[in-house]
């Protein structure tokens, strides 16, 4: 557990949650029976799942779309549990086909939320990495879900008393100082 404090003395922001990380070589030669288990567990098992993809930006003006290197996968899971597991997915080096139908199911699972920012931008780019890899075209829907980008707009509408506000693209950073006035530190570092 993490007690994370702003520079405005805020009361702090308490953070619980493990940390799995899938990546041959590091710390596991590859994805265990077990540890697939666990993923697949969590998944079924929550009531919230944070999803987001990071992917290298395009230096040239390609046709095709970035390949998503990494895949974070957050669960809070039901609330009879203290654990909020964190799982990052190279899939550079993961055969995506053997994680396809689990991810698959989990979008369209009415069981839980899914969360995001700028989601839609991320399963496209997630599709585009399975399909290179001999998946059926897939991730076009995910439900329920909730789009952080979208709640930013609807509350920016909300306290303009109704008055028409320029939609403006932020950093999900800048929405969290806004919105919840905590700095996102993506540089907390796990147990």
């Amino acid at each position: 557990m993490h007690n994370i404090k702003d520079s405005q003395n805020n009361p702090p922001l308490r953070v619980n949650y493990t940390k799995h990380i899938f990546f041959p070589g590091f710390p596991f030669q590859c994805l265990s029976a077990a540890e697939f288990t666990h993923l697949c567990w969590c998944l079924t098992h929550s009531t919230v799942v944070g999803i987001d993809a990071e992917w290298k930006p395009l230096r040239s003006h390609q046709s095709t779309f970035p390949t998503v290197s990494i895949l974070q996968i957050t669960c809070r899971l039901f609330p009879d549990s203290n654990e909020s597991p964190v799982f990052l997915l190279d899939l550079s080096l993961l055969p995506l086909p053997s994680i396809y139908e689990l991810l698959c199911k989990a979008f369209v699972s009415h069981d839980n939320l899914k969360l995001g920012f700028r989601f839609k931008q991320d399963l496209v780019y997630l599709s585009s990495n399975f399909c290179s890899q001999g998946c059926d075209p897939g991730f076009d829907r995910v439900e329920p879900f909730l789009d952080i980008t979208s709640v930013y707009n609807y509350l920016q509408h909300k306290q303009s008393s109704g008055r028409k506000v320029p939609r403006q693209i932020k950093s999900l950073a800048t929405i969290c100082q806004e919105v919840l006035v905590q700095r996102l530190r993506k540089k907390v570092g796990c147990p």
